[in-house]
Parts: structure tokens; C-alpha cells; sequence
């Protein structure tokens, strides 16, 4: 059985020009294989949280759909857009698209189209959304030695009960950040790390996470030459 939403691991780029006109916005998909008889969606609403945004839309009743694409820019108020193609709902009767992948705190950009066996209607109404701020740092973390390669992360629980658990950071004497471990639930104030190799410079860093995949900024950095 075939899922019938498909993420594209290579997105296309899709170019909108937007053209102010009496006070009302245009817009025409420069790509090849547009039909403008195909139904566009005009009416979406949205909701938005921290890192993701739901939208719906009424059910489409047009025979010829297929399906819908979803696609995303981000609004750097310019008058020519980018948009990836972030999804495919391979099925006109969907009515609902929850995008996951975004920061908090950010501008964004969509609009969808409907699409048959060989062609895709014109983009319908462009939706504009901001996520909301992300959850606070974690106000206080600590490192210290507890044995020969093992370093113990301390830090003050998160005060806000949303959140479910950690994840731990670690970058290896000035390189990138990596993801080091997932601890779960908000009052456990611990990590202990025994892959760290001795000689080297260890920073950590964590960051608060909710059930609902919400995530806070990253707290402050601390580090230590391990022995």
C-alpha cells in the first residue's frame, strides 16, 4: 500500500511571482505544466504553534485531482519567493497538512495546488504564518569530572511542565554540535557521558523538549578537558 504522503528527499524549487495590483495580490506559477482549468485552493486556515503549523482546506470535488502539493518559502518579504515543494498528499479527499520542520519564531510562506496525471493547477491563496517563540533555555548547567573519561552534565529542571525531557549536545574541541543523547522526563537533572576520550576538550549544551515536539533555544555552553 502506498503512503499517501510523500516527502521528496531532493524538493523541487517552484518560483512565484507576486504582483501587487489595486491593492490585491496576483500571482502566476512560471513552470512548465500548469493548467488553469485544474481547481485551485483559495480557502485554508491555519493553526500554528512553536515548530510546526496545521492547515486545512475543503474537500476538493473536482474528478481530474489526484492529489495535492504543499509547498514553502521562507518570507523574507521579497517580491520574488522560492518555494519547495515540502509534500505530496496523493489524495483529493485529504483535507489536513501538519509541516513539522520549521523554527520557532519564524516567517513562513505556503500555498498548494492541485495536480492530475500530467498537469498542476495555478497556486492558490498564499498563507502567511509566524511560529511562536521558542520555550526558554534551561537557566543552569554544569560539568564536572566524576572518573577517568566520564563527565556527569548536571542542570535545573525546566520550570515549564510541557516539557517532557532533553536533548543533550556536545561538540569535541571547537568542532560542530552534535547530538549526543535524549534524557527523558522534565526532573531529571542528569547525564552522564563515558565515550569521552581523555586529552580532549568536551563542551555540552541542552536543549528542553516538549511531547509534542517543541523545543526550547539552547542553554549555555559548558566545558571541560577531560582526564
Amino acid at each position: 500500500m502506498k503512503k499517501q504522503i510523500q516527502k521528496h528527499s531532493k524538493l523541487a524549487l517552484v518560483t512565484l511571482a507576486l504582483f501587487a495590483s489595486t491593492g490585491c495580490s496576483t500571482y502566476g506559477l512560471l513552470a512548465i505544466g500548469s493548467d488553469k482549468t485544474l481547481p485551485k485552493i483559495v480557502q485554508v486556515k491555519s493553526i500554528v504553534s512553536k515548530n510546526s503549523v496545521g492547515f486545512e482546506w475543503a474537500v476538493i470535488k473536482d474528478t481530474r485531482v489526484k492529489g495535492i502539493k504543499v509547498y514553502r518559502a521562507i518570507d523574507v518579504d521579497a517580491t520574488e519567493q522560492k518555494y519547495e515543494n515540502i509534500a505530496t498528499i496523493a489524495d483529493r479527499y485529504a483535507t489536513h497538512f501538519v509541516d513539522k520542520n520549521i523554527a520557532s519564531n519564524k516567517s513562513y510562506q505556503y500555498t498548494f495546488t492541485t495536480y492530475d496525471l500530467l498537469h498542476e493547477s495555478l497556486p492558490g491563496r498564499i498563507v502567511k504564518i509566524r511560529t511562536l517563540n521558542a520555550f526558554a533555555p534551561v537557566s543552569f548547567v554544569e560539568g564536572y569530572l566524576s572518573g577517568r573519561g566520564v563527565v556527569k552534565i548536571i542542570w535545573k529542571p525546566h520550570p515549564n511542565p510541557a516539557i517532557s525531557g532533553y536533548i543533550i549536545e556536545r561538540k569535541v574541541s571547537g568542532a560542530n554540535w552534535k547530538y549526543l543523547a535524549r534524557v527523558s522526563g522534565r526532573l531529571m537533572p542528569e547525564y552522564i557521558d563515558k565515550s569521552a576520550r581523555v586529552g580532549y576538550e568536551y563542551s555540552y549544551r541542552l536543549i528542553a523538549r516538549a511531547s509534542n515536539g517543541a523545543k526550547s533555544t539552547a542553554s549555555d555552553s559548558v566545558s571541560l578537558i577531560v582526564k
